[in-house]
């Protein structure tokens, strides 16, 4: 029996967004190939979304991999705010599943700034509690992103919990570690699989 839900954001709670974006938009602005784009941006990936790197240190990183100097006016290459907004539907989603008695958290791999955007304008306030990957220091699919949040359940089983994203390589470690799994390819049809759950 399904006792708690854990959501991804982007993609799940947010229409989703296209993650080779920074590299072609870092392209564009500073004249470089996209492939060359995305090479650095993969460099700087992991360290940025897990905390270890802060915007200045990952700007500092790209200047020195590309040789050149980027004012701020050609930095604008990460996901905006209107490209994150949450999805009123969604968000309604997860406030029924909470008025039932579900707990229900939210699982992020995300950027310091871009975590700090979407909480000011609101995206996370309808999660009881969120584990971001800036701020835990791990991303998901490491199996420590799913134990953080096996610890906000106290008395809840890994199989009691039901974990819905959009990359199939999170699923897959979701599974691993012993999560029930919707692999969110749409969302009006991932709500209908979790009604069907819950029903």
């Amino acid at each position: 029996m399904i006792k708690a839900f854990l959501f991804d954001y982007d993609g799940v709670i947010s229409q989703g967004v296209d993650v080779t974006l920074p590299a072609k938009r870092l392209a564009h602005n500073v004249g470089i190939s996209e492939v060359r784009a995305a090479e650095v941006i993969k460099s700087i990936w992991n360290d940025y979304s897990t905390g270890r790197s802060s915007s200045d240190e990952v700007w500092s990183s790209i200047e020195d991999q590309l040789g050149m100097n980027i004012p701020d006016e050609k930095r604008n290459i990460w996901h905006a705010r209107e490209e994150l907004t949450p999805l009123p539907y969604m968000l309604e989603f997860v406030t029924g599943l909470k008025s039932k008695g579900y707990r229900v958290g939210l699982l992020s791999n995300v950027f310091k700034d871009t975590a700090e955007m979407i909480r000011e304008s609101g995206g996370y306030d309808s999660f009881d509690f969120t584990i971001l990957s800036c701020e835990v220091g791990a991303r998901k699919p490491d199996a420590k992103v799913y134990a953080m949040a096996m610890k906000e359940l106290p008395g809840i089983q890994p199989d009691e919990v039901l974990f819905l994203d959009d990359r199939e390589h999170c699923i897959l470690g979701a599974k691993e570690f012993g999560l029930q799994t919707v692999h969110v390819t749409g969302h009006k049809a991932a709500i209908e699989q979790v009604s069907r759950v819950i029903s």
